[in-house]
């Protein structure tokens, strides 16, 4: 009575049903809008996913790098991530922080090796890490550089040299075809001198077993770099062509399954692949084979998928560099502009039709910018191009994409 004579009203069931009805509207509204949300993301993971997949090819120029280094970072494997002790010497404590690793190999003929040598790549995966080994600042590895010459092409690699040099099928369409055909493990190019570092776990034996030694890089090194929390190295092969007999060895008559069995037996051992992963591969060929007599489209695609196919599986990732276009068409130059446009085209049809291949490599397609860009002879670009390519676009790739959570 009292609350009546203050105006309020005695509930009724019709306001307990108005209640229960909005309350259960409610439910049913953040229950359909999670379901929503759901599904998008769903939706935009599976996208992305696609995305990724189905864009593995860019155009790259020297003024501009966008489109292939968001496909690069994209796609491209994000380094290690391992544990490292850190100090500035015996008196600081030390403590534990996770570095990153990651190892690239760079495969062709003189244009691959000008990418190389005139950016700085040479420095970012050669010189500086050779150094850092040097000084025990390369986490659990120790470091030579290792250099080849025009002859004697096993020898960079340790590998033993077959019992008879066997002189390149001419049905294959494989090179070489001009000095090394003539001087057997030579190559035909005169200057593409592989330079690479070799790195090996740091082992100890005692009392006739081998173990790794657990090295303190940072403890008591004054020379290293404490806030470095990245490695890399890697370095130049030589590889001229697709498919050809310059390295053979007692296994394999090719230069391209010795150099796969090379880096599967020796970089990809289960502790350094555990501790560094798989290399990411950049490939290129072309040049040469357009030299080779009688080859045609065909022998050449079918030639580059031998050489993807000893490679899918010692690489983390491959990139495939496009050929660059000749400054103008002579009739006494087998490469032309049709032909490296045609080439790069079938290459990448080839790859787009193989899973295995595609899942893991991407496509830098160059030939257009290079045909307006100044060379510096029929074949080679001007030295600029070169260092565009690998200062601004491979090198961040390197040294700044990251697996350290933002």
């Amino acid at each position: 009575a009292r609350a009546t004579a203050l105006g309020f009203k005695r509930p009724t069931s019709n306001h307990f049903k108005s209640v229960l009805t909005a309350l259960v509207g409610c439910f049913l509204t953040i229950s359909l809008y999670l379901y929503y949300f759901s599904v998008s993301k769903r939706v935009y993971v599976t996208k992305q996913k696609q995305d990724k997949k189905e864009n593995w090819a860019c155009t790259w120029s020297p003024t501009t790098h966008g489109e292939c280094h968001y496909l690069l970072h994209s796609r491209l494997p994000l380094p290690t991530l391992q544990p490292e002790l850190s100090g500035a010497g015996h008196d600081k404590e030390i403590s534990p922080v996770d570095v990153e690793r990651q190892r690239w190999l760079f495969f062709g003929d003189s244009t691959m090796k000008r990418l190389f040598f005139l950016s700085n790549l040479k420095t970012v995966l050669r010189d500086d890490p050779l150094k850092m080994s040097s000084v025990g600042c390369l986490g659990q590895v120790t470091c030579i550089q290792k250099n080849g010459e025009r002859c004697k092409l096993n020898d960079p690699f340790g590998l033993t040299y077959a019992e008879k040099w066997i002189p390149p099928d001419p049905h294959m369409f494989s090179g070489p075809i001009v000095f090394g055909a003539g001087n057997p493990y030579c190559s035909d190019c005169a200057g593409c001198y592989s330079s690479f570092l070799q790195c090996l776990p740091l082992v100890s034996i005692h009392n006739g077993t081998t173990s790794l030694i657990n090295k303190q890089s940072y403890a008591g090194s004054t020379e290293c770099d404490a806030g470095k929390m990245k490695y890399q190295y890697g370095g130049y092969i030589s590889m001229e062509f697709a498919r050809d007999a310059e390295i053979q060895t007692p296994e394999f008559q090719t230069t391209q399954e010795n150099i796969a069995a090379f880096i599967d037996g020796v970089w990809n051992t289960p502790n350094m692949v555990a501790e560094w992963g798989k290399p990411i591969c950049v490939l290129g060929a072309g040049i040469h084979d357009a030299m080779i007599k009688n080859i045609t489209t065909e022998d050449y695609v079918r030639n580059v998928k031998f050489m993807l196919a000893n490679f899918v599986r010692v690489c983390g990732h491959m990139i495939w560099l496009g050929n660059t276009s000749n400054m103008k068409d002579e009739e006494r130059f087998l490469q032309t502009k049709a032909l490296m446009r045609l080439w790069d085209g079938a290459v990448k049809e080839m790859i787009e039709a193989e899973p295995a291949f595609h899942n893991i490599t991407s496509f830098i397609d160059v030939h257009n910018a290079s045909l307006t860009w100044p060379h510096r002879d029929h074949i080679h670009m001007e030295n600029h191009w070169y260092e565009k390519l690998g200062n601004e676009l491979i090198t961040p790739m390197i040294l700044h994409r990251s697996s350290h959570p933002v």
